[in-house]
């Protein structure tokens, strides 16, 4: 291929990858619509009780335990594009039924539990493959770029999807909020369709091999490679420690502090703002201290921030919750950046699929431990004790993921 074919190939590439995240980031800030309007309708429109509308919850977060490591071997059995379109046709088709029922009068609890499932199952397959496409779009050299870029999506989600969820709820009514989530998965669907790159599945060479042949080659993979064991170790802490914040935080500031629930909102927010300036900051921060650097060090530095959290009193005192949240989420947005960057700068283009579905079952996983260990600590101890000791141990996270060689590494080595 000549040089002017190749700009123009990398050019194709780096245009898709824009209307990738583009996409995702617009079905990520509407899908927080689902969250806000679903809980509403089972209280009262349903009378769920307070357990019954926790288990909304819990169904998104099943599917992760059960079909991700399949996801893994047979998303990659089908173009990338494919799985993304058809993940988004469905999700965009799923939620779409709930408004339809509540029109009709025919609207049950257990369709809100079979939406959040059936809506979860294709979101596993979506990330998979979504988390497996800057290494196939983006040069090397522009890798911690694309992830910078997911980053943000995920970021800007958090700032400010509960606050446009919330106007949708007041203005159209739960029922019909979730029509914003529908709209949100058909943005993404035609992002996709607009995309030039064919780009092939990417399975296993010689044929399907069998889903366990499959997964433990990438087990295999992963099992020799003490860095990537170590980066899932570490994502792996923090994510528990993130349910199990998310199950305290809320009743730790409503009850414990006393906040107004406007004012809550808007310290909650100040996390995903917190990710949003990491997210900003995380190429500068790679190209000073290095692609391995970046990884463990940001967090370790500014996770202490974190202690201020439990902290917190009336008045000017919720500055610290403010500024602590902040510090301590923007250090790990550039954490997340580093652990995706690093396993897909690490793991051969063929396993990738395989490797981000096993490091999302063990991630994600964890989400549930999390949501058990919150409860249990606030439990017994109360919401600012159970609060104080999940921000302890969430500093471990990126000394376990800096356990490793990588620790040594100024930047993660390129895959040959």
């Amino acid at each position: 291929m000549s040089g002017s074919a190749t700009l123009v190939a990398e050019a194709v590439r780096l245009r898709d990858f824009r209307l990738l995240w583009i996409g995702s980031s617009i079905s990520q800030l509407c899908g927080m619509a689902t969250v806000v309007a679903f809980p509403l309708l089972a209280a009262q429109a349903l009378g769920a009780s307070v357990g019954e509308v926790g288990l909304i919850t819990a169904a998104g977060y099943l599917p992760w335990l059960i079909i991700t490591l399949p996801a893994g071997v047979y998303s990659s059995r089908l173009p990338p594009r494919t799985v993304l379109l058809l993940t988004d046709l469905s999700r965009a088709l799923i939620v779409t039924m709930v408004p339809v029922l509540a029109a009709t009068g025919h609207l049950a609890l257990w369709h809100l539990y079979l939406s959040n499932v059936l809506v979860s199952c294709a979101t596993v397959f979506y990330e998979i493959v979504y988390l497996s496409m800057p290494p196939r779009l983006l040069p090397k050299d522009k890798l911690v770029y694309g992830n910078v870029r997911l980053q943000m999506a995920r970021a800007m989600s958090l700032a400010f999807g509960p606050t446009l969820a919330g106007f949708t709820v007041q203005f159209l009514g739960a029922e019909h909020a979730p029509l914003l989530n529908t709209g949100g998965f058909l943005v993404s669907a035609s992002c996709n369709l607009l995309m030039r790159e064919r780009i092939g599945a990417g399975g296993a060479q010689g044929g399907a091999r069998g889903l366990w042949a499959e997964l433990g080659e990438a087990a295999r993979f992963i099992g020799r490679r003490r860095v990537i064991l170590a980066s899932i170790a570490g994502s792996a802490v923090g994510n528990c420690c993130f349910a199990a914040y998310e199950a305290l935080v809320v009743i730790f500031l409503a009850h414990d502090v006393g906040v107004a629930p406007g004012t809550l909102g808007m310290l909650l927010g100040s996390v995903g703002i917190g990710g949003l300036i990491g997210a900003f900051g995380a190429g500068r921060v790679s190209r000073r201290l290095g692609t391995a650097r970046a990884v463990w060090l940001p967090a370790a530095t500014m996770a202490p921030a974190g202690l201020l959290l439990p902290l917190t009193t009336p008045g000017s005192g919720l500055f610290l919750f403010l500024s602590g949240a902040l510090l301590f989420h923007a250090g790990y947005a550039v954490f997340t950046v580093g652990q995706a960057t690093l396993v897909q700068l690490l793991t051969p283009p063929e396993l990738l699929p395989r490797t981000v579905a096993c490091v999302r079952f063990v991630s994600r996983g964890m989400l549930f431990v999390g949501g058990l260990v919150g409860g249990g600590l606030g439990t017994l101890f109360g919401p600012r004790v159970g609060l104080a000791v999940v921000m302890l141990l969430w500093l471990s996270a990126p000394l376990i993921a800096a356990s490793s060689k990588l620790r040594q590494w100024r930047d993660i080595p390129t895959l040959e």
